[in-house]
C-alpha cells in the first residue's frame, strides 16, 4: 500500500512539474573561472555548456531536461570531477564546494542528494577492494598461501556485502534513478558488481518500476534492453543443459554474424579458449600469431573460441571478420568469472577429454607443442 501511495505521489508530481531543472553553483576561492557541465546520454558523456562563475565564486543554469525524467550530469573544474547530479524535472538544485572540490553540499534535488550518498559508499568499498587486490598481487608475487587465501576471503565479502547493500538500496528505494550506479558499477574493468545472468531480476524490477513514470526515459530503455538480454541469455543457457555432464563450463555468446555460439559444442574436439582486449595492440597482434597455428592445426581438429571483452563491437568486428575461428564478443565480461580470470588476455587448451591442459602460453614455440600434442590424442 505504501509503495502505491508513494507511486501516486511521484506521478502527481511529474504530471504538475515542469521539464526543467535550475543549477545554482558556489565553489570557494574560484572566482571568475570557468566550470564544465556535462550530461550522461547512456553510454557516452556530452558537454552541455561552461559556467563562468563571478567574483564570489558562484554561477547559476536553468536546464532543459529531456524527455521529462531525470537526467545524470556532471560538474568538472580545473580537469577534475567535483559533483555528480541526478537532475528531476522541477528540481532547484543547489551545489557548494571549495577550490579542492572537497566539502561538497548538495541540496534542492532529493535524487542528487541520494545518489551523493551511493557514490559516497561506493568511493569507501572501492578503496577497501583496490587495497585489498593491491596486497592480493604482492602475497601472490611472494608466494604467500595463507594471505592469499585471506585475501581472497576479504574480498568476497566485501564484494557479498556491496551487492547485498545494492539490493537493498533497490527495495528501499525503488522508483529511484540512483539504482543505476549501482547495476552497473564495475570494481574494475573485469570485475563488475552484477554480472550474473540471474541478476536479470534486478534489471527487470527497476527497468518495470521506471516505465510506469518515465517511459520516455533513454535510461529506463537501456535498461529494458538489458533485462531482456540477460534473461534471453538465462533461457538459453537452461535450454543447454543436457543430462550428459561436461567438465568445462559453458559460454553462450553471439558471435560476428550474431549467431550465438555455444563453448560446449567444442566438447570432444581439442580448442584454444581465449580471453582479450582488442584495444591493446599486443593482445590484437597475437591473433596473427594464432592464425597461422590455426592454419597448420586446424586440418587435425583444433578449433578456436576467442572471446573478446570489450564494449566496441564495430571495432571488435572490423579485427576478427578475416578470422576463420569462433569470435563472441562479451561486453559484460561475465564469462570471466567462470574461468576465474583477473586480467587479459588469459588462455586454456583443452583436450578432446574437455580437461585444460594449458594455460597462458603465448610464446609462439611454447603454444605449438602444447597445441601438436592435443591434437595427437
Amino acid at each position: 500500500m505504501k509503495k502505491l501511495l508513494y507511486l501516486a505521489a511521484v506521478l502527481a508530481f511529474c504530471a504538475c512539474s515542469s521539464d526543467k531543472a535550475s543549477l545554482k553553483l558556489k565553489i570557494d576561492g574560484a572566482a571568475n573561472k570557468d566550470v564544465l557541465l556535462s550530461v550522461l546520454n547512456v553510454n557516452k558523456v556530452d558537454v552541455v555548456d561552461t559556467l563562468k562563475t563571478d567574483a564570489a565564486g558562484k554561477a547559476s543554469i536553468k536546464i532543459d531536461l529531456p524527455y521529462q525524467s531525470p537526467n545524470f550530469y556532471y560538474l568538472d573544474y580545473n580537469g577534475i570531477r567535483v559533483a555528480s547530479l541526478l537532475l528531476a524535472p522541477g528540481d532547484r538544485a543547489k551545489v557548494e564546494l571549495d577550490s579542492n572540490g572537497r566539502s561538497l553540499k548538495i541540496s534542492g534535488s532529493k535524487e542528487s542528494e541520494l545518489l551523493q550518498g551511493v557514490d559516497q559508499a561506493i568511493a569507501k568499498s572501492q578503496k577497501s577492494f583496490d587495497s585489498l587486490s593491491v596486497q592480493l598481487i604482492a602475497c601472490n608475487e611472494t608466494g604467500d598461501v595463507e594471505s592469499v587465501k585471506r585475501l581472497r576471503l576479504e574480498l568476497g565479502k566485501l564484494y557479498v556485502a556491496q551487492k547485498q547493500a545494492a539490493v537493498k538500496h533497490l527495495v528501499k528505494n525503488p522508483y529511484s534513478f540512483t539504482n543505476l550506479r549501482n547495476l552497473y558499477r564495475q570494481f574494475n574493468e573485469n570485475f563488475p558488481l552484477f554480472s550474473e545472468l540471474t541478476d536479470g531480476v534486478y534489471y527487470r524490477q527497476l527497468a518495470d518500476s521506471l516505465q510506469t513514470i518515465y517511459p520516455n526515459s533513454p535510461y529506463v530503455a537501456a535498461l529494458d534492453k538489458e533485462a531482456v538480454s540477460l534473461f534471453n541469455e538465462m533461457e538459453l543457457s537452461y535450454r543447454m543443459k543436457d543430462v550428459n555432464q561436461i567438465s568445462f563450463p559453458n559460454i553462450a555468446l553471439a558471435d560476428n554474424n550474431a549467431q550465438i555460439r555455444n563453448l560446449t559444442d567444442l566438447s570432444g574436439k581439442p580448442f584454444i579458449l581465449l580471453f582479450w582486449n582488442p584495444e591493446d595492440n599486443t593482445q590484437k597482434m597475437f591473433n596473427a600469431e594464432l592464425e597461422k597455428i590455426y592454419s597448420q592445426f586446424s586440418g587435425r581438429g583444433l578449433e578456436i573460441y576467442s572471446v573478446c571483452v570489450g564494449t566496441d563491437k564495430a571495432y571488435w568486428n572490423s579485427i576478427v571478420n578475416r578470422f576463420p575461428w569462433i569470435n563472441v564478443c562479451d561486453s559484460k565480461a561475465a564469462s570471466l568469472v567462470s574461468y576465474n580470470v583477473t586480467k587479459l588476455p588469459a588462455m586454456f587448451i583443452f583436450n578432446k577429454a574437455g580437461e585444460i591442459v594449458g594455460k597462458d602460453i603465448f610464446d609462439n614455440k611454447g603454444l605449438v607443442k602444447a597445441v601438436s600434442s592435443v591434437c595427437q590424442e
